[in-house]
């Protein structure tokens, strides 16, 4: 009889948590926008019969409920610290990872392309729309291929070892075969991990873009196909802007046991009164490709090229148009995704004019308006091999 009471303890804890949690939940504030996750959360459906009996409302209060949860980001987090403690490398698509310095940083989880063919059709139906302007490719490796050294053994085993092992199975064994008007940047892997060979970080640790650093090895990569001859190592050109950045890829996990990431940004003094940026979809005007109010939000990384812009005209007047060797074409069109916002600095002082695509938003043919600007010489594609099976804009890059 004595042992009642002790047995009744949890049920009381559990009947009072749920107690306690049932008048929080409708007199906490709720938020609209989650800075960990960099998304709006759900908002309280729409309650008709219709809805009801559809199960969408249920759907939807699922969402709402568990997005406002009480506590919610301290729970997760208490949640994957757990998780860490039973020795888990693997927890919500993100893996950890310790390279041989001692360094630890997190990696989304990518094992092979799913969306490659509907890509390279894309852009071959690029080059085949384009009148004169030439197409080069450029794809990016992620993370985990770069790192692929530091997976855990379970992990390794299941990924391809190389970019050009990622881009073969996009086509079904064989390697791309581009149309005519079309190239592809090769060895792009090699520099990057050449870059890491000398102490570099390339990858942020936090974050699955690629560091300015990284970025400034690929330009160097990309160069020659371009005609160009790129600037020299930028060293102490290089601003640190921000030593606090924790990216999208920490988010998923919020594990404040991992540092923050820094962000560096490279600028040329002379842009400064001379450089025009034009975001077509607001008509602002701006003399850098970076807009520093993003260092005063979680989302740091937007601080290149302002987040997203369906188009961006970017003008420099004083571009060394000599390195060219062709004043007539004197203008690149790029279309892209995140990863070429940190690498076009380095373009600009090339280019009279840069006209900036993100298929996702821009609704306009790619190829007309390039057949409509005769001084565009180049449309270099830029995108990185994971972000090519999410973009929803895939499509739309012819």
């Amino acid at each position: 009889m004595k042992k009642e009471p002790l047995r009744i303890i949890p049920l009381l804890l559990i009947a009072a948590m749920t107690v306690i949690l049932a008048v929080l939940f409708p007199t906490l504030p709720k938020r609209t926008f989650s800075d960990n996750e960099n998304r709006t959360l759900a908002k309280f459906p729409a309650l008709n019969a219709e809805k009801v009996k559809d199960g969408s409302f249920q759907a939807g209060f699922e969402n709402y409920l568990a997005d406002h949860f009480p506590f919610r980001d301290a729970l997760f987090s208490l949640s994957v610290g757990a998780e860490r403690t039973l020795g888990k490398r693997e927890i919500n698509g993100v893996l950890y990872l310790r390279e041989p310095s001692g360094t630890r940083r997190l990696a989304d989880v990518y094992e092979k392309p799913v969306h490659g063919k509907k890509f390279v059709q894309a852009v071959n139906r690029l080059s085949e729309n384009l009148d004169t302007a030439r197409v080069t490719l450029m794809l990016v490796p992620t993370a985990v291929t770069l790192y692929r050294d530091c997976l855990p053994a379970h992990v390794k085993a299941r990924m391809p070892r190389t970019q050009m092992q990622l881009i073969r199975m996009i086509t079904g064994g064989k390697d791309i075969e581009p149309r005519v008007n079309c190239r592809i940047v090769r060895g792009v892997q090699k520099t990057l991990s050449d870059g890491r060979t000398a102490g570099e970080e390339i990858f942020y640790r936090t974050d699955h873009h690629w560091t300015t650093r990284g970025a400034y090895r690929a330009y160097r990569r990309l160069a020659p196909y371009l005609g160009l001859t790129p600037h020299d190592a930028p060293g102490e050109s290089l601003t640190l802007v921000s030593d606090s950045f924790y990216g999208t890829t920490w988010s998923k996990v919020c594990d404040r046991r991992i540092r923050p990431d820094v962000i560096e940004i490279y600028e040329n003094p002379a842009w400064k009164g001379s450089l025009k940026v034009t975001f077509e979809d607001t008509g602002e005007t701006t003399d850098t490709p970076y807009n520093r109010d993003w260092l005063a939000k979680k989302d740091q990384y937007s601080l290149f090229l302002d987040n997203l812009h369906p188009l961006i005209t970017i003008e420099n007047p004083d571009a060394d148009l000599q390195r060219r060797g062709n004043r007539e074409r004197r203008a690149l069109a790029l279309v892209k995704d995140s990863y070429a916002n940190c690498l076009v600095p380095f373009l600009i002082d090339h280019y009279e004019t840069i006209y900036v695509f993100d298929p996702r938003y821009y609704r306009g043919g790619i190829s007309t308006f390039v057949n409509e600007h005769p001084e565009v010489e180049d449309v270099l594609v830029l995108y990185n091999l994971s972000t090519m099976d999410t973009d929803r804009g895939v499509g739309a890059i012819s």
